[in-house]
């Protein structure tokens, strides 16, 4: 018990360092755009959650599911624009190339954060028959 605590703390000041390094991209540089990619980060999950409760009601048993699959789809877009969001934008000359890579490293953070969080605490379910 005492070890997820410890582990559940040291996940949470990693999130807040990643978030902070979207945040001073964004203060250092005088630009709030790269703050776009903190909304990623919180809609990522929302399609999986949706779509994740549909249940398969197909005779085939093929294991398919396209509501699911679509879920699985848009929270990669999501995912995917997180770093494409202020590699566009430093493209384009909106953001400097300095405001670009905090974005990603608080991107790489976040996303660091989020895997290490389900290694620890997701039960992996058995498939088998």
């Amino acid at each position: 018990m005492a070890k997820d605590v410890k582990i559940i703390i040291g996940l949470a000041a990693c999130l807040a360092v990643g978030l902070l390094m979207n945040i001073l991209s964004c203060a250092l540089y005088q630009n709030a755009y790269p703050i776009l990619v903190v909304v990623a980060y919180f809609l990522a999950p929302f399609p999986n959650l949706i779509c994740g409760r549909h249940e398969d009601h197909s005779f085939s048993g093929d294991g398919g599911s396209g509501i699911k699959d679509l879920g699985f789809f848009l929270t990669g877009f999501l995912v995917i624009s997180g770093f494409g969001i202020p590699a566009v934008l430093a493209h384009s000359k909106i953001i400097p190339i300095e405001a670009m890579a905090l974005a990603l490293a608080g991107g790489l953070v976040v996303y660091a954060t989020i895997l290490v969080y389900l290694h620890f605490f997701h039960k992996h379910e058995d498939d088998s028959f």
